[in-house]
Parts: C-alpha cells; structure tokens; sequence
C-alpha cells in the first residue's frame, strides 16, 4: 500500500467509501445494508489493514452516524476523513454561507469531531452558480477549524476545469476506471497532479458492474455497452494472470496524479480483498496500452443511466 501525505497526513492509497454502511448501494450488492456490528467491523478490518482514510457524506444515509459511533470507541491512529456538503439551490448569501456552515457542523456533529480534514462539494452544480460566493463560504471553513482542505466531488472534465478557477479548492474526488478513462485521455488528471491537488477516485469497479457475469445480463442497455467490455476485461486479466478487480486496481492505481481509490464493500471479507489487491504487481506497459485503446469509446453515460436506477 502506497501512502501519500496530504495536509500533513499520511493518506494509504485505499480509501474507505462508506456509503454502503448508511444505505443499499450498488448493482452488485444483493446483502443490502450491513448492520451496525458488521458496520464496525468492515471499518475496523480496513484501519487494521493500513487504510488511514475514510470517505462519506451527508447523503450516505446514516453513514456519518456510524462512523461517528464506531470513531468515538476507535482508540487507534486517527484516520484522515472527508465528508461532503449536500446539494444546495440557494440565491442569498447569507443563506448559501448558513447552509454550507450548517451542513458541515452537522457532520461534525454525527461524526462525534471537532475537524474532518476534508470537506468536498457534493454536487459539481454549486461550482458554477455564484461560484465566487460558494468558494469563498467553503473557504471559511478552514478559517473555522472545521477541516484542513475543501474540494469538490465531480463527474466531468469540464468540471474540474471549474473547480480549476478557484484556488481555494486543493482536493477532488473523480470517478475513473479501467472503462472510464475520460480524465485520463483529456489530460485532466495530468492537469490536477500539476496543481498539486489530492485526487481521490471512485467508482474503480463501476458500482460492482466489472463483477457481473456477462452472460447473464438481461439489462438492453448494459447489453449493448457493456457485455463485450466485460468480456474483454476478463480476457485482459487472464493474460496478466490476476483478477479482473486486482487489474481494474493496478489499472487505476499506478496512474501518476492519483492520491486514493475510494472503495466500499458490503462485507469485511470484502474490505479485505479490496486490500489485498493493492499488493498485486503493475501492469505491463503492452496490456495498459492495450486496454487503453479497447476501452477508449466506453459509452459511459448510458452504463451509468441503467446504474443509477433505484433498487426495486
């Protein structure tokens, strides 16, 4: 496990997403939320492995009360935590400032601390209206001793380049993976390591889609773009002889500019493995180039469409 340090602390290449802990999540996730033991558990087997970082959010469901009521019995090294603001649509300053302090003293709150170290922007929207107003609020919360960094939590390119303009923002969170290589092919994860900003990356496994048998998907869309990229992925493994999660890490995790990969689990068993699989060699240079073309013209809007489809 690689350690990187960010704002004085040491940041371990994995990160614990924590939103399965406060809510179902994910394509692949048939065992729904975990109570609060296997909770505990699945964060305490991600710290005793080496993980110093905590990813959650005040949309997570009840994520940050867990994390609070497992934190306060935690005697261990503190670990590094980001949290987020929930979406706003707001006009008045006073208004837009009460919502950001508000919502993060809530966090605080549920989290049982005085100071997270990071606190992102939920929703990419509030970096463009009154960008200006909503940068210099977040910014505040430095000056209050709330956190150490403020960031935004984004999807595009384009929006990176907004959060860009500002340089009160030192920390992102970007979805990248061996399928969605969009950040990487657009230069914009060269332009965050070169600003020196933490980037945190999430969906490395597509929500649990790359573990999905693709032969029996029924799903027309998931049909049409993603089967025979599964397909190929598994093609791509056997030839490097590891698994298609220890290549969809290895994948991500060797790019230059990459801070953490934010990864959640439904069970300890699968925090585990997620650890496990940041001890596996690199690619070889030949495959990564390989997978780079494979890959290039993934459709991901439409993957993501029939992923973020509620749960029946």
């Amino acid at each position: 496990m690689k350690y990187t340090k960010v704002a004085g602390i040491r940041v371990s290449g994995m990160s614990l997403g924590t939103v399965q802990l406060g809510m179902d999540y994910g394509i692949a996730n048939a065992g729904g939320k975990p109570d609060l033991a296997q909770s505990f558990s699945m964060v305490a087997s991600a710290l005793d492995g080496g993980v110093t970082s905590l990813d959650t959010a005040r949309a997570y469901g009840d994520a940050e009360e867990v994390l609070g009521a497992f934190l306060k019995e935690y005697t261990g090294e503190r670990p590094f935590v980001t949290t987020k603001v929930p979406r706003f649509d707001l006009d008045n300053d006073v208004q837009i400032e009460k919502h950001i302090v508000d919502s993060v003293e809530t966090s605080l709150e549920k989290l049982g601390v005085s100071k997270v170290n990071c606190v992102m922007l939920h929703h990419p929207a509030n970096l463009y209206k009154q960008g200006d107003i909503i940068a210099k609020y977040m910014e505040s919360l430095v000056h209050r001793g709330y956190t150490d960094l403020i960031g935004a939590s984004v999807y595009t390119g384009e929006e990176v380049e907004q959060m860009l303009r500002y340089p009160v923002y030192t920390a992102t969170q970007v979805p990248m993976s061996v399928f969605d290589q969009r950040m990487l092919a657009s230069g914009t994860l060269a332009a965050l390591e070169q600003r020196g900003i933490a980037t945190f990356v999430r969906s490395v496994f597509l929500q649990g889609l790359f573990f999905l048998d693709p032969d029996s998907l029924t799903d027309p869309q998931l049909l049409k773009h993603a089967k025979q990229q599964i397909q190929q992925l598994r093609a791509f493994a056997e030839d490097e002889s590891m698994s298609v999660a220890e290549l969809a890490i290895a994948f991500i995790r060797d790019l230059p500019g990459v801070t953490s990969l934010v990864l959640g689990a439904d069970t300890k068993e699968q925090v585990r493995a997620n650890l496990a699989y940041f001890d596996v060699p690199p690619i070889c240079e030949k495959t990564r180039r390989l997978m780079e073309t494979a890959f290039a013209n993934v459709n991901i809007p439409e993957i993501m469409r029939v992923l973020s489809r509620p749960k029946s």
